[in-house]
């Protein structure tokens, strides 16, 4: 479907005669959204020119998570309020500024107007709809309780939001203190030392002091060798990049590698079994087959060692195993995971453990996070501080060296 462009003139609330242009799927959608402006219409024109074809490209996905959670709660509201889908989704599209989100509101309108499901709708969207998403609302259509469907899944995602958010600040500022310390290294490397020698060359006796002259042919090093070592490490980064992308098997072990690493791994599993516990909460709790429930999860978690052991879960299933076998078999998985849902297997109520379990990690996903905080950045600012200290230790020694000389 493609947006058509129009141009207008209006005049606002005020009585100002406004000129301007629009994208919407016809005249009339042009003349409704100009209206929840306040405006009054005086002419609308349709037209075309190369520029409006090339701005109707767009890369990567259109709907970022946050407007994904804003998009299911305005929905959600509106659902509850009585207010049925076909004319929910065109409010929703009416109100967006955003020319490309008005597109793919207004595609999913076209889709549930044509007689599709709005779940089929969200299905020929996978870039902006997650699987997990299109599968509970199919639920929700199914049990015919789509406005709450959509609200639990607005609360889901916005969870999951907050949990990553925590994740990433944990380990964003580490990172910061550490391309710091790197950056004030090599600055002084390239720019400080080379004074100290041009100070020592007047004094014919003077001799410089192991740590200083080590410091000062690094920097005479990295004078010279920039672009190649700048030209290696990208080779390096670029070849990482490549094989992580298009080599499974080299995926796999970096990202067990990852997994491994003391304080960052932790982050990482906790990260991926919430994702696992929330997911099977929703579904489970909701009448989805496990079988189902377990592929669903397969197709949209990204790290290879969390889908290995959700397909091992299926395998196992299929041959007569208990739903628990593949989390007791592997490291990543935390033991309380693993105990509780062999015991909701024990007790045949394994959707009431998962929803225990979800509540239970998103308890403590905060706590954890904070933790983890205050044990990796006392580690990176140690390791800031000893690099600094060490560099001006180093300049400092010349000095005194020469100050007893004199």
């Amino acid at each position: 479907m493609k947006l058509r462009n129009f141009k207008y003139t209006a005049t606002n609330k005020d009585g100002k005669t406004i000129n301007g242009k629009i994208e919407a799927l016809n005249r009339d959608i042009c003349k409704k959204y100009l209206e929840t402006k306040n405006y009054k219409i005086i002419k609308i024109k349709e037209y075309r020119n190369i520029f409006t074809s090339i701005n109707n490209i767009t890369i990567g996905p259109l709907l970022k998570q946050k407007e994904l959670v804003f998009f299911l709660k305005q929905l959600g509201s509106l659902l509850k309020s009585g207010v049925n889908i076909l004319s929910a989704l065109e409010l929703l599209a009416l109100q967006k500024d955003s020319k490309n989100l008005r597109k793919l509101y207004f595609e999913l309108y076209q889709e549930v107007y044509n007689g599709h499901s709005f779940s089929k709708a969200l299905g020929k969207k996978p870039k902006e709809f997650p699987k997990l998403l299109i599968r509970m609302i199919e639920v929700g259509e199914i049990s015919g309780d789509l406005p709450n469907m959509v609200m639990q899944m607005a609360d889901y995602y916005e969870k999951q939001i907050e949990i990553a958010n925590g994740i990433k600040g944990a380990i964003r500022m580490p990172l910061v203190y550490f391309i710091a310390a790197i950056l004030v290294a090599v600055g002084m490397l390239l720019f400080v030392f080379p004074n100290i020698t041009v100070l020592f060359a007047s004094f014919e006796d003077a001799t410089l002091p192991p740590i200083t002259q080590f410091f000062l042919d690094a920097g005479v090093f990295f004078e010279n060798y920039i672009f190649h070592i700048i030209i290696i490490l990208s080779i390096i980064i670029l070849t990482t990049y490549l094989l992580n992308k298009y080599y499974f098997k080299f995926h796999d072990f970096l990202t067990r590698f990852i997994l491994k690493i003391p304080l960052i791994g932790k982050l990482i599993q906790m990260h991926n079994q919430i994702m696992i516990a929330n997911a099977l909460s929703q579904m489970l709790s909701n009448g989805v087959n496990p079988q189902y429930a377990l592929k669903t999860i397969h197709g949209f978690l990204k790290n290879s060692v969390y889908k290995n052991i959700i397909q091992n879960t299926l395998d196992y299933i299929e041959d007569g195993k208990p739903f628990a076998k593949a989390f007791e078999e592997s490291s990543y998985i935390d033991p309380i995971m693993s105990k509780m849902i062999a015991t909701g297997e024990q007790t045949s109520d394994i959707p009431k453990l998962m929803k225990n379990l979800a509540k239970y990690y998103n308890g403590i996903s905060d706590l954890r996070v904070a933790q983890l905080k205050g044990a990796i950045q006392p580690i990176l600012l140690l390791f800031v501080y000893t690099i600094i200290g060490i560099m001006i230790l180093a300049i400092m020694l010349p000095m005194i060296s020469l100050g007893g000389q004199i």
